[in-house]
């Protein structure tokens, strides 16, 4: 298992945006725009992290099969001074959409007021919210700043898939009862019993 880092990220970007003859900011513009009544996933992120956001989502929705939303707000409108009522309410009611939350944790992300309402509302609204790190290298190592630590963190196994650690007890309820899950040996049960892939995290 290991973090998404931001190479990865952004050459997968960079990727969708070659195979679309788009410009970074044209790709994601045009997915903000596409409107659906229900999603998977609501994707918390910082606005100055554009390139990032693009190789994420589309690592969500191309290589993973999800239907995300994005919140993308245009240039000249970089952050959200002019945020109304009317835009806060249309931004809950699109959480109120989708399933599960998955928040960018990247180097913007902290200075973002914006993106800790959005995950502390659908905490708060319906508890299916995971982190995902985006670290500028293989050798950084994560750690969940402040209330984030109270999440689980999405990390990539050998073959890219997306998965999410999960308690014992979620992993063990999905076994009749008296099932035996396992013989711990050479490694604590926590350990192998309790992944889950990002979809089925939040769609099971």
């Amino acid at each position: 298992m290991g973090l998404l880092t931001e190479g990865r990220v952004r050459a997968r970007a960079r990727q969708t945006a070659a195979a679309s003859d788009l410009s970074v900011h044209q790709v994601l513009t045009r997915r903000a725009r596409l409107e659906s009544p229900r999603y998977d996933i609501f994707l918390s992120q910082a606005l100055k992290d554009e390139e990032l956001v693009l190789g994420v989502h589309t690592i969500l929705t191309e290589d993973l099969g999800l239907k995300v939303f994005c919140d993308w707000i245009e240039a000249g409108q970089s952050d959200h001074a002019g945020t109304t009522p009317a835009d806060a309410a249309y931004i809950r009611d699109k959480m109120l959409a989708s399933t599960g939350l998955v928040l960018v944790d990247s180097e913007h992300a902290a200075g973002s007021n914006w993106m800790s309402w959005e995950i502390g509302w659908f905490h708060g609204a319906k508890g299916r919210v995971c982190v995902l790190p985006v670290v500028k290298d293989e050798a950084e190592q994560y750690r969940g700043r402040q209330y984030l630590g109270l999440y689980p963190v999405a990390e990539e196994d050998a073959e890219h898939v997306l998965c999410v650690s999960v308690p014992l007890a979620r992993a063990a309820a999905g076994y009749p009862p008296r099932t035996p899950i396992g013989m711990a040996t050479s490694l604590p049960m926590t350990v192998w019993t309790s992944l889950e892939t990002l979809p089925r995290y939040f769609l099971a």
